[in-house]
């Protein structure tokens, strides 16, 4: 494709390595080399930051940019959506697209509560309508507001950039991880720990799997409530809270199988990973996860019916040279980087 000659502003939270940084920043290193000009603006610092490559600016939400210096403004979460409807003026010349991560309501009523989820799904929503442009990751997400976001849209898988050093370098932890796989057959995760993302499912599973391993990458408010459910359970001996891992990718290859065990999702970049890493994979039966793999490639189970998760593990595994090769070739085939900058490119052009 040719350079095109177009400058775009993104607007993103913070620097975080977290699910829409992350795409933005995927976003972006598919198009440095093929649009004239790309600047990130953010609003928090942190204390580990995604390192780009392009200029990012840090900002404050009063501190308005000049937007008629950019082509596109492309928003990614409520704040920088919050940001461009009170700053845009009616003269400004460029275009305001915005990329829905998730079902606001589901996400929401997940990791807070119903009500907290209903007033930000209704004044976030009220927002996106004042944007010219809108980008669903899934066509479930076009579906579910299609008739209450009046903007034209395109639906646009998220892809990952596939490093193939990452997903082979080693880990602090390899020799304790390889004594592990001596002993049990390991089951994996990586995420943040919400109540969102139901990782307690498979804490509750390993009183069925005797011979099964549990290693949980990631940090969040859900840590200790399932260190102390796995106590209780009497598993804990057989489960690895590992923590925050700035490369999570590097660990997966220790993993016999990936378990994807949550209420609801967005797209999900840790599914395409354990793709990339030819992962046999369990999922909940959740629609997004339906839509971005078929029971060829992940074996499903019912969402809270531990039995059933317990056997899907145990088929997965059983099972793993064919899920791998199947979830691999998925990944590899429709959800990279180049497919995923290259539908933004055009929709940037067309607009």
């Amino acid at each position: 494709m040719n350079k095109c000659n177009m400058k775009i502003a993104f607007i993103i939270p913070s620097l975080k390595n977290q699910g829409p940084v992350i795409v933005t920043k995927d976003i972006i290193e598919g198009l440095i080399n093929k649009v004239t000009l790309i600047d990130v603006y953010y609003f928090d610092k942190e204390n580990t930051e995604l390192l780009f490559p392009c200029n990012t600016y840090l900002i404050s939400f009063f501190q308005k940019i000049d937007f008629n210096k950019y082509d596109v403004v492309h928003t990614n979460m409520l704040r920088p959506d919050l940001y461009t409807w009170y700053h845009r003026k009616k003269t400004d010349k460029c275009k305001f697209i915005s990329t829905l991560h998730q079902i606001i309501y589901d996400n929401l009523k997940g990791n807070y509560n119903k009500f907290i989820a209903y007033i930000f799904e209704k004044i976030w929503v009220k927002i996106l309508n004042k944007q010219d442009f809108i980008v669903y990751l899934t066509h479930l997400m076009a579906d579910t507001y299609k008739n209450r976001i009046h903007k034209p849209y395109q639906v646009i898988y998220n892809g990952r950039a596939y490093h193939k050093e990452k997903i082979e370098a080693k880990v602090d932890e390899e020799s304790q991880i390889l004594d592990i796989k001596k002993q049990f057959k390991v089951i994996g995760t990586h995420c943040l720990l919400t109540k969102r993302k139901g990782i307690h499912q498979t804490i509750l599973a390993l009183k069925h799997l005797p011979d099964y391993f549990f290693i949980i990458v990631g940090d969040g408010i859900e840590l200790e409530n399932l260190k102390s459910l796995a106590k209780r359970e009497n598993v804990y001996d057989r489960c690895w809270f590992l923590g925050y891992k700035k490369n999570a990718i590097s660990y997966l290859k220790y993993f016999d199988v990936y378990a994807a065990t949550s209420y609801s999702e967005g797209f999900s970049l840790s599914l395409i990973e354990a793709g990339q890493c030819k992962l046999p994979t369990v999922c909940s039966n959740i629609a997004i996860f339906k839509e971005q793999y078929n029971q060829e490639e992940v074996v499903f189970y019912e969402l809270d019916n531990i039995d059933s998760l317990s056997e899907a593990i145990a088929n997965a595994f059983n099972n793993k040279q064919q899920y791998a090769e199947n979830i691999y070739k998925r990944a590899i085939d429709d959800y990279s980087i180049e497919n995923m900058s290259n539908q933004y490119l055009k929709l940037y052009c067309k607009n």
